[in-house]
């Protein structure tokens, strides 16, 4: 018998100023799977992951994540253990200037968690390997690349250890030849098993990298399964119109 999905979002939906930005979105995400969104700009997607993260409190539905249950009255004690679960990595890399790499990484860590700096640098120093900056930890933002600087925020949010991380574009304020620094380091905690769920107009990466696709479009998934079959023969007339601005 399948396990049961690690994240499990039944009928959100959520408004703001009086417009539906998500229409009773039905999403699930297993251990290890890499899912891609996809859709038009203003579509829900990244208010999507924001609810899934708790980041957004939404209006109706439900969501799970293993016995923890959140609903539209607002729980803070519940709110703060789903978001322990989760890390987030936005457009912008949202680094603190003042402050060199490793510092970057061990703060949230060493005030969230209790660490101490020794404590906190045993897991950092690891992390900065991970993503291919071990010989920058003494730098500041100001001396990194931006295809360094997004490999750096997604260290910083595997410092705190999460169970899932969460992408809002990470490659849009990229230079195209920085991206695949990016993705590469999806890739590898891919291959080690990261729940990672990836908002992204980058089809290349979709195509060779994702377990499955979810196509939304006005505030509710339309389609979703893997990449061959959303990309090669979709079957909603709406996805069919979406993906044939990529056919190969």
């Amino acid at each position: 018998m399948a396990a049961a999905p690690l994240l499990v979002a039944q009928g959100l939906t959520k408004t703001f100023h009086g417009q539906q930005v998500l229409k009773g979105v039905d999403f699930s995400a297993s251990a290890g799977e890499l899912i891609v969104i996809v859709g038009r700009s203003g579509c829900g997607k990244s208010t999507l992951l924001r609810c899934l993260n708790g980041l957004e409190t939404f209006d109706a539905g439900s969501l799970r994540f293993g016995d923890l249950v959140l609903d539209e009255r607002r729980d803070d004690r519940k709110l703060r253990a789903v978001r322990a679960n989760f890390g987030m990595v936005f457009q912008s890399f949202n680094l603190f200037p003042h402050l060199d790499l490793l510092s970057n990484l061990v703060i949230a860590p060493m005030i969230v968690k209790g660490m101490t700096r020794a404590q906190a640098e045993a897991v950092a120093l690891p992390l900065l390997e991970k993503v291919g900056l071990a010989g920058h930890a003494r730098h500041y933002p100001s001396q990194m690349s931006g295809g360094q600087q997004q490999r750096a925020a997604i260290a910083r949010a595997l410092a705190m250890s999460p169970k899932v991380m969460l992408y809002d574009e990470p490659t849009s304020a990229l230079d195209p030849w920085l991206v695949d620094e990016v993705f590469d380091v999806m890739r590898k905690l891919d291959a080690e098993g990261m729940t990672q769920i990836v908002v992204t107009h980058e089809t290349r990466f979709a195509r060779e990298v994702a377990r499955e696709i979810v196509f939304m479009e006005e505030g509710r998934v339309v389609e979703k399964g893997p990449p061959a079959e959303l990309f090669g023969s979709p079957k909603d007339p709406r996805t069919v119109k979406y993906m044939s601005r990529f056919a190969a």
